[in-house]
């Protein structure tokens, strides 16, 4: 770890948690989508899917991402079952 990384940042930064619970500016990967059959169909319909890119602009009070040229927003509860890693470039700015 570089100058002020604090050990949870870092943690924070290689566990899996809700897209929810992210910050806005941050870039993170989607791991996994859980809810319902008709859920996941829905967000994987607008490119809500495992291994995607995304960017999160805002979290309250709904979160809203950005992927490519596609913006998004979503209700809190949605947002909750992307399950999400912060992406590699979001990894090196923790660890700074």
């Amino acid at each position: 770890m570089k100058g002020g990384a604090q050990p949870d940042d870092v943690r924070r930064a290689l566990r899996a948690h809700g897209l929810d619970s992210c910050r806005a500016g941050d870039r993170v990967v989607v791991g996994s989508v859980e809810g319902s059959a008709a859920r996941i169909d829905r967000l994987a319909a607008v490119g809500i899917l495992p291994g995607v890119e995304l960017s999160v602009q805002q979290t309250r009070p709904v979160v809203v991402v950005e992927s490519g040229e596609t913006v998004l927003a979503l209700e809190r509860e949605i947002a909750a079952g992307v399950q999400v890693v912060l992406a590699p470039a979001g990894l090196e700015k923790a660890a700074e």
